[in-house]
């Protein structure tokens, strides 16, 4: 399993996409999002390839449902191509982050979640940090001072440098 990470315009999600993926997951239906796609289809990407999408886009659509649909519309925010992510060390990096801190949110993020349903597009996991996310966890590292942490610092530097949020997936 391959921790991925992306610089995130988490702001935009947060205005754009996030009440309609939200939406979507209550009601299980993509409409909202195949609409919110279509709306301004230049700005999207496949999420896999990182190609730009085409009028025929909805063929690179495998599961018809909201985590699919989900999974393109976030690209709106992020650059497939742009995987600045820990890879296969995540595991060790979060064994040790969560001994010495309690919790892998630094790691991974929160979920997005709607009345007990969670988007999960890759169906391994699905993560969000803020900006406010991102300022907390490198400041909890730094006073850690653990060098087998280093990639996870160079991590958040990067979407900190973006000034962005964080996506992670697997």
């Amino acid at each position: 399993m391959e921790h991925k990470a992306f610089a995130f315009d988490y702001d935009g999600f947060e205005r754009e996409l996030r009440p309609l993926l939200q939406g979507a997951l209550v009601s299980e239906s993509p409409e909202s999002l195949v609409a919110f796609i279509k709306r301004d289809l230049a700005r999207f990407c496949d999420p896999y390839e990182g190609d730009q999408l085409q009028d025929d886009w909805e063929n690179l659509v495998e599961a018809k449902d909201v985590h699919q649909y989900g999974d393109f519309a976030l690209t709106k925010y992020y650059n497939p191509a742009a995987d600045i992510g820990l890879g296969s060390e995540w595991e060790e990096i979060r064994v040790v982050v969560e001994r010495e801190l309690g919790t892998s949110a630094s790691v991974l993020g929160r979920t997005l979640a709607a009345q007990g349903r969670v988007f999960d597009p890759g169906k391994m996991g699905s993560y969000f940090q803020s900006r406010l996310d991102i300022e907390r966890n490198i400041a909890q590292l730094e006073r850690l001072d653990e060098p087998r942490l280093k990639p996870l610092a160079m991590m958040l530097d990067k979407a900190r440098a973006a000034q962005t949020g964080l996506y992670v997936t697997f």
